[in-house]
């Protein structure tokens, strides 16, 4: 479970590099961005598709999904008419918008077990206890993107914030531990 993690999150932040075309590399990790409208826009569409999902992930009809994870799948979001299927090489993932335009990404092994569900939504949809801790020492950064991350036994936050010369990106568990994952200067 730690790997199928610790392999998203490695997935999540490398998107940053294809986000955009003007990168520089340096001993102090700094990144140079020349238009951010662009990047938050680009970041958020490719996250859900092209990086969380993987370069292995193939679309599949419903019939070629097993059945034990789309019974699974209709119990649990019973009110989703929409979703997109893929088979990867772990089994199937789900990819679909709630109601509450949050986007879900739901991941199955290949005997058909839920292992995990990613949502991902704006700072005021964020728990305000999480918020509290995030903010308390990250004031002057504003939340750009939050990555909720639920697993059988575990509930993780990952918090990407930025301001005029940063990017941070956070992981903050349930308990309210919290740790600096990556961070960036503009440049």
């Amino acid at each position: 479970m730690k790997n199928v993690l610790i392999a998203m999150l490695t997935g999540c932040i490398s998107v940053v590099g294809l986000a955009n075309s003007s990168i520089s590399q340096g001993k102090n990790n700094v990144i140079a961005f020349t238009d951010l409208k662009k990047f938050d826009k680009s970041l958020l569409a490719v996250i859900p598709f092209d990086n969380l999902i993987g370069p292995d992930a193939v679309p599949a009809d419903e019939k070629n999904v097993n059945r034990k994870a789309l019974k699974d799948f209709k119990i649990r979001f019973n009110q989703v008419s929409s979703a997109q299927w893929f088979t990867i090489a772990d089994g199937f993932i789900s990819y679909f918008k709630s109601v509450d335009d949050i986007s879900d990404r739901v991941y199955y092994n290949k005997k058909g077990n839920w292992t995990f569900t990613v949502k991902t939504y704006n700072e005021g949809k964020l728990p305000r206890d999480i918020r509290a801790i995030v903010k308390s020492s990250n004031y002057d950064l504003a939340i750009t993107l939050v990555e909720e991350v639920q697993s059988i036994d575990n509930l993780v936050y990952i918090i990407h914030m930025e301001d005029k010369t940063s990017i941070k990106n956070i992981r903050v568990s349930k308990e309210g531990e919290m740790d600096v994952l990556e961070e960036f200067t503009k440049g």
